[in-house]
């Protein structure tokens, strides 16, 4: 599961980088190899999503999230009917960090978090952007 939420999560994060149109063509080439039936439609949704990172980018921020869901799940379709996929796809992904300028070779696919609280404490994590609010009222904290 951790494999294919980082797989879907670093397809989707490639889409709007300058390493997308080799990063395409070699997960096209998994569907083609391990679920040739599914291939067009693979080819059709990664150009779609695609356009729609483009489109999100610009505009609305939640869009690249539900899109790597939708990758994930995929992902997770690939690997569970192809188990044999997965190294394929590891080394797709690896080739496809290596294709990017050194800066953002670290920033695609590569989040983990992790946190302990205790007592009252409170504990804020996200991968990506996150906006917290809160005001103080009668001594506690309200949200």
């Amino acid at each position: 599961m951790q494999f294919t939420q980082t797989a879907g999560t670093t397809v989707v994060a490639l889409m709007a980088t300058e390493a997308w149109s080799a990063t395409r063509d070699r997960v096209a080439a998994l569907w083609r190899r391990f679920r040739p039936a599914d291939a067009e439609d693979v080819e059709a949704a990664l150009d779609e999503t695609r356009e729609q990172i483009v489109v999100g980018r610009e505009g609305e921020g939640e869009a690249e999230a539900r899109l790597a869901d939708e990758w994930q799940g995929r992902m997770m379709l690939l690997l569970a009917t192809a188990p044999a996929a997965a190294p394929a796809l590891e080394r797709v992904l690896r080739e496809a960090r290596e294709l990017l300028p050194p800066g953002e070779q670290s920033s695609i696919g590569s989040v983990r978090i992790s946190a302990h609280a205790a007592g009252n404490a409170h504990v804020y994590q996200a991968g990506r952007d996150l906006h917290i609010t809160e005001r103080r009222v009668d001594g506690h904290t309200g949200r």
